[in-house]
């Protein structure tokens, strides 16, 4: 593999301090309808397994945010309101405050892309199977200005690689 085999941008992921009013802002601004908030049960006990996981830094995490997506054009704003507890959102929150966290690209040969990605020098930092597809995030920023995410949709070709919890880390 010589590149990234898709260049056309698909989501832009935008961490804000409170979803709702965002979104209201984003359907009122644009007049588009007012996207549908996804908010995770707090009830709900990750299960790790191959076709479902959260994994970030090294360790399984519990993976929630809340979320809508704005669909403006052919690119997803996705955006996310962050809980006070470990994983990307957050981290980024605490960093940067609110503002653009990901830019993510749709790949063909998901493994094989994330192995291209940190032989380039960009360790990967956050990844989730859910099932239908799996999603990737990098250590881009400094690079980069912003946090490369690499996505695959439909069920895997072959076994997913699940990582190993404190097996890599960032």
């Amino acid at each position: 593999m010589e590149h990234i085999e898709n260049h056309n941008l698909v989501k832009i992921g935008i961490v804000v301090d409170d979803i709702e009013d965002a979104a209201r802002h984003y359907a009122e601004l644009f007049g588009i309808e007012m996207p549908k908030i996804r908010v995770p049960d707090p009830d709900r006990v990750p299960q790790h397994t191959e076709s479902g996981y959260t994994w970030y830094r090294g360790k399984f995490i519990r993976g929630q945010v809340k979320l809508a997506n704005l669909q403006m054009g052919p690119v997803t704003v996705e955006l996310l309101e962050a809980y006070d507890e470990p994983g990307p959102w957050n981290e980024f929150k605490q960093l940067q405050g609110q503002g653009v966290h990901f830019i993510t690209f749709t790949v063909p040969g998901f493994e094989q892309h994330i192995d291209f990605v940190e032989s380039k020098g960009y360790p990967l930092t956050h990844k989730g199977e859910y099932g239908s597809g799996r999603y990737s995030y990098f250590d881009t920023i400094a690079k980069l200005g912003v946090t490369l995410g690499l996505q695959e949709l439909g069920k895997p070709l072959n076994t997913p690689v699940m990582p190993q919890a404190g097996g890599e880390s960032a």
